[in-house]
């Protein structure tokens, strides 16, 4: 029974681990989107680097077994793709702007 116990708080920490792991690196790819922009870097970089971090983790995420690696392999695979996203929505927004 302890052992039990055990198995499923160390789940419970692992799990926890993880999804704080997930927010960190969530706000991190953010804040570094708008520093990279403060760099004068143009949208048109920021959405090309962010498809190969899409694609990289769509690869990651079928190449992994570990259950544990599988819940950060989904949640990067989401953030990653809504990095895309977002930047490919303010590209087109920055192009309209200029016309």
């Amino acid at each position: 029974m302890k052992s039990e116990e055990h198995s499923s708080g160390s789940k419970g920490n692992i799990s926890g681990s993880i999804s704080t792991s997930i927010g960190t690196l969530y706000s991190r790819v953010f804040e570094e989107q708008e520093e990279q922009l403060r760099g004068n870097d143009t949208y048109a970089n920021l959405v090309h680097k962010a498809h190969e971090d899409w694609q990289n983790a769509e690869s990651f995420f079928h190449s992994v077994s570990d259950p544990d690696l599988i819940d950060f392999a989904v949640y990067n695979l989401d953030a990653t793709k809504s990095r895309y996203i977002y930047l490919l929505k303010k590209a087109k927004e920055e192009r309209k702007e200029l016309y």
